[in-house]
C-alpha cells in the first residue's frame, strides 16, 4: 500500500496548495492577465520538468527519482508562505511545479512494475485531489495551507525512503526521443485536444457556475463529485482494453462538454460532473494502461503524457478566456466539444494498427 498511500498524499499536497492560488494572487494585488500568467508559469515549469525526470527515471531508476521530487516538493511549498507581491508568487510556482513534476511519472512507473493495477492506483490520486482541496477550504489561512502541503510532502518522502526495490531495466534514452513520439502520437495528439478543450472549459468554469445562482459551497460540492466519481470508477476499469477506455472517455466528454450548455442550475449540473468523472477516469487511466503496455520506457513515456497534459493547461485557458470573452460562456463549451470530436476522428485512425500489438522495446536507433 505504500506506493498508493504516496500517491493519495502526494496529490493531496500538490491540489491543497493549488486551488486558491488565483485568490492568493488576487490579495496581492494581480490583475485577471497576472493570474493567468502565474498559471502559464507553472504549467510551463511542470511540462519541463515532467519531461526531464520521466527519462531521469527510465536511465537512473525510479525510487531515487521519487524521492527526489518528494523532498524537493516540500521545500518548494514552504517558498510561497513567504511571497509578498504577485511577480515573487509567480517565481515561487515556477519552483513548486518544476518539482511536484519530478515525481509522478516514476512513481506510476514504479507502481505498475511492482505489479499494481493502474486503475486502482491512479484512483487514489483523484481522492487525494478532492480531498486536499476540501481541507484547504477548511484550513482557509494561505500561509497554513502552504505549510500544510510542505508537511505531506516531508511525510511522502519519508514514506519514500522505506519502498522496496523492484526488478527494473536502465535504458539509454535520447534527450528528444523521436521513437517514442512517434509510436504514441495518436494517444497524446487526443489527450492534447481533449485537455485543451477540457481547460478552456475550466479557467471560467467557476465563474459560469456562479453565474446560475450557486454559491462557493455548491460549486465545492460539484468538484467533489467529481474527485469521487473518478476515484470509484478507477477502481472498476483495469479488466478493459486500453484502447476501448480512451476511445470511451473521449466519447463521453464530447457528451460532457455539450451538456455543459443545457444545465442551469446545480440539480442540472450535478449529473455532468459525474459524467465528467466517468470521462476522465476513462481516458487517463486507458492512456496510461497504454503507455505502460506498449513501452519498455514507461516513466519517459507517461512523463511525455504528463508533458502534454501541461501544454493543455497552457493552451486551453489562453483561448477559453479569449472565446468566453468574445461569444460567452457556452461558446467556450461549444468550442471544446468540437475539439474532442477531432481527437476522435485523430486516435481512431492512428490507433488502428497498435490494438493488437505486444509490447515491445521501442528502437532509439529511430530517434
Amino acid at each position: 500500500m505504500k506506493p498508493q498511500t504516496i500517491q493519495f498524499l502526494a496529490n493531496m499536497g500538490v491540489f491543497s496548495s493549488l486551488i486558491f492560488i488565483p485568490v492568493y494572487a488576487k490579495e496581492l494585488g494581480a490583475s485577471d492577465f497576472e493570474i493567468g500568467l502565474i498559471a502559464v508559469a507553472f504549467a510551463t515549469a511542470l511540462l519541463a520538468s515532467s519531461y526531464i525526470f520521466g527519462r531521469e527515471a527510465d536511465i537512473r531508476g525510479r525510487r531515487r527519482i521519487i524521492q527526489l521530487g518528494l523532498v524537493l516538493s516540500g521545500f518548494a511549498a514552504l517558498t510561497q508562505i513567504v511571497t509578498t507581491e504577485w511577480y515573487f508568487l509567480m517565481l515561487s510556482r515556477v519552483l513548486v511545479g518544476f518539482c511536484m513534476g519530478i515525481f509522478p511519472s516514476a512513481l506510476l512507473a514504479y507502481a505498475f512494475e511492482s505489479g499494481r493495477r493502474l486503475g486502482k492506483f491512479a484512483s487514489f490520486g483523484s481522492l487525494g485531489w478532492g480531498i486536499g482541496s476540501v481541507i484547504a477550504g477548511i484550513i482557509g489561512v494561505f500561509s497554513h495551507i502552504f505549510l500544510f502541503s510542505s508537511l505531506i510532502f516531508f511525510a511522502c518522502f519519508a514514506l519514500a525512503l522505506t519502498l522496496p526495490s523492484v526488478a527494473e531495466v536502465r535504458l539509454s534514452i535520447p534527450f528528444f526521443p523521436v521513437h517514442i513520439i512517434k509510436k504514441n502520437a495518436s494517444v497524446y495528439l487526443s489527450v492534447l485536444l481533449r485537455h485543451s478543450g477540457a481547460n478552456m472549459i475550466w479557467v471560467i468554469f467557476p465563474l459560469f457556475l456562479l453565474s446560475l445562482g450557486m454559491d462557493k459551497s455548491m460549486v465545492g460540492v460539484l468538484y467533489l463529485a467529481n474527485a469521487g466519481t473518478q476515484f470509484s470508477v478507477m477502481q472498476l476499469i483495469d479488466r478493459f482494453n486500453s484502447v476501448k477506455l480512451v476511445l470511451g472517455g473521449l466519447m463521453f466528454s464530447a457528451v460532457t462538454f455539450m451538456s455543459f450548455t443545457l444545465a442551469g442550475n446545480f440539480v442540472e449540473i450535478l449529473p455532468t460532473q459525474i459524467l465528467l468523472g466517468v470521462s476522465f477516469a476513462l481516458m487517463y487511466v486507458g492512456s496510461l494502461r497504454f503507455l505502460m503496455e506498449k513501452n519498455i520506457e514507461r516513466a519517459t513515456s507517461t512523463g511525455m503524457l504528463q508533458s502534454v497534459m501541461s501544454i493543455s493547461a497552457i493552451i486551453g485557458p489562453f483561448f477559453g478566456g479569449l472565446i468566453s470573452m468574445a461569444f460567452g460562456y457556452h461558446a467556450t463549451m461549444y468550442a471544446a466539444t468540437i475539439m474532442t470530436l477531432i481527437a476522435i476522428a485523430t486516435f481512431l485512425p492512428g490507433i488502428r494498427q497498435r490494438i493488437n500489438q505486444q509490447t515491445v522495446p521501442s528502437d532509439p536507433s529511430q530517434g
